[in-house]
């Protein structure tokens, strides 16, 4: 997306306040107008108090337009950023799955937070540096009429100003652009510090191999900020003297040509003077609005990459025609594919039919395909080639989040969450009564909608995630190693228990498992080989 797109979405009341900062600059220029000529009249004893009464209006006059204009551009600028952080959330809740497992979660991180914090401070930078614009404009109008030699030669010098700026500004831009993407490594190393804690403390010199990353990419990023900061200080301290050294050329070396422009020397020096300080203001805003610049076209590059992967959020989505009796797979592949295109891992072509009310296990050898197939079969993943049925009815792309609602899943590496979002009316006695069938009624407990511990082992987290599965009470469950390395009584009563009670209610049942002691209790059983199903 475009900058320039993102600017248009801004609903602020831009002409209002675009009216506010010119009257803001004018009123500005207008108290040195009034100082100027009341300095005048001091020196020939004939001040009038009129001049004071239109020295406090105009103040007044000043400092409401300065206070609409900042206060309205807060509000938007804030409004905005929410906008768009809102709808970037709402495109990744849309994406793909396998676009998330390939993201990297700290580029995403950065741009969401820092780069829109960086967005959110320059309002007020904004404002300040616009408004030093439009008291630019005016004091330079007053210099006009006060000498239009003086106005001309100020022209000319801030022409070459901007023009030693911009000459630079697109090598800084750059530079600024690859220090924030150095930056956004720093949630992924810091990813790693964090959740490899347990193995970084055992091995030494993983740790310290850990650490020299961190490091040289601190300290790379430290030489990059560093150069660039240098960069902008040198333009800065260049834009400044350009004006002292036309204050030199008015004040000594342009009175001797021009009579008329000596009698006006104080009043012209005066303004000069006064025009450093919004020159100053703006140039020093310019890094600053840099980085916005670069931290919009983050987010308009994270959203376009979220654009190119996003399907459902543009179809009109659509429920499924029928209830479910069977799915299918008719040679149905799936394949993982590197940053350039080229497979890494497929699985497929596979046939396969599920029916309702049965129980199916999976099984086979670790990297053989198993968790693929579940992302296949639930819809997480849509089929590379061949077709995706229910009923013997091809499923739409418009009807996969009607078609996934029939699933409640347990993944291996289940997520919990801080609450059970999604589900209402629950009843207390039914958690109860799922903790305690998960031997979980001493670990946590349910109250005002969530669950009072989720520090919990890996074991125990399935076990949970198993029951916020059962309230959602859909049709379809799938356990992916739920009953994995927990002890052998938990194991009989999931197989011999839960499984065969929750048929009885009608659900299917697919899982995930090794435990061949509790083959028995499956209809039928599924072998994954080198990502193909095989006869078992």
């Amino acid at each position: 997306m475009k900058i320039s797109k993102y600017l248009a979405e801004c609903d602020a009341p831009i002409s209002q306040i675009g009216f506010m900062i010119a009257l803001s600059g004018m009123a500005n220029v207008m108290i040195l107008a009034i100082i100027n000529t009341a300095t005048e009249m001091v020196s020939n004893n004939n001040l009038q108090a009129r001049y004071f009464l239109l020295y406090l209006i105009v103040f007044v006059l000043y400092i409401y337009t300065q206070k609409y204009a900042f206060f309205q551009t807060v509000f938007a600028i804030e409004k905005f950023i929410c906008r768009i952080r809102v709808r970037i959330a709402d495109k990744i809740r849309s994406t793909q799955l396998h676009f998330i497992e390939n993201s990297e979660r700290g580029d995403m991180y950065t741009r969401l937070t820092q780069d829109s914090n960086v967005i959110s401070q320059s309002g007020l930078l904004l404002i300040t540096a616009v408004q030093a614009g439009m008291v630019l404009i005016f004091s330079l109008l007053y210099l006009a009429w006060l000498s239009p030699i003086s106005f001309l030669m100020t022209i000319v010098f801030l022409i070459l100003a901007v023009y030693i700026y911009l000459f630079y500004a697109k090598s800084i831009s750059e530079q600024l652009y690859i220090a924030t993407q150095k930056e956004a490594k720093f949630f992924g190393y810091f990813n790693h510090l964090f959740d490899g804690f347990k193995e970084l403390k055992m091995n030494r010199q993983k740790s310290d191999d850990l650490f020299d990353q961190i490091d040289t990419l601190f300290k790379e990023t430290e030489v990059l900020k560093v150069k660039v900061g240098l960069q902008q200080i040198t333009h800065l301290m260049y834009s400044r003297l350009f004006f002292y050294l036309l204050l030199v050329i008015l004040v000594f070396i342009v009175p001797s040509f021009h009579a008329s422009h000596a009698d006006e020397i104080y009043k012209i020096s005066t303004t000069i003077l006064f025009i450093i300080g919004p020159i100053g203001m703006v140039v020093s805003s310019l890094p600053s609005l840099s980085q916005s610049h670069v931290a919009l076209e983050n987010l308009g590059e994270l959203e376009a990459q979220l654009d190119e992967v996003i399907i459902e959020i543009y179809f009109q989505q659509q429920p499924l025609v029928s209830d479910f009796k069977e799915i299918q797979l008719d040679k149905a592949t799936f394949s993982y594919q590197d940053k350039q295109g080229k497979p890494l891992f497929s699985i497929g072509p596979i046939d396969l039919e599920i029916k309702k009310g049965e129980i199916v296990f999976i099984v086979g050898d670790n990297g053989s395909g198993k968790s693929t197939l579940l992302k296949l079969l639930t819809g997480l993943y849509y089929p590379s080639a061949g077709s995706h049925d229910m009923n013997h009815e091809p499923i739409d792309r418009n009807q996969y989040v009607s078609y996934r609602e029939l699933f409640a899943i347990v993944f291996s590496d289940a997520h919990l969450f801080d609450k059970l979002y999604g589900l209402s009316n629950i009843d207390d006695k039914q958690v109860k009564v799922l903790l305690r069938l998960m031997q979980l009624e001493k670990k946590t407990k349910y109250r005002e909608g969530k669950f009072t511990q989720l520090d919990l082992s890996t074991g125990q987290k399935k076990r949970l995630a198993f029951v916020a599965a059962v309230l959602e009470n859909k049709p379809i469950y799938i356990f992916d190693e739920l009953a994995a390395n927990e002890d052998p009584q938990f194991r009989k009563s999931f197989y011999e228990v839960i499984l065969p009670d929750l048929k009885q209610q009608g659900k299917t049942i697919i899982a995930v498992t090794h435990d061949d002691k509790y083959f028995h209790v499956a209809d039928r059983i599924l072998k994954m080989e080198c990502g193909q199903l095989v006869d078992f």
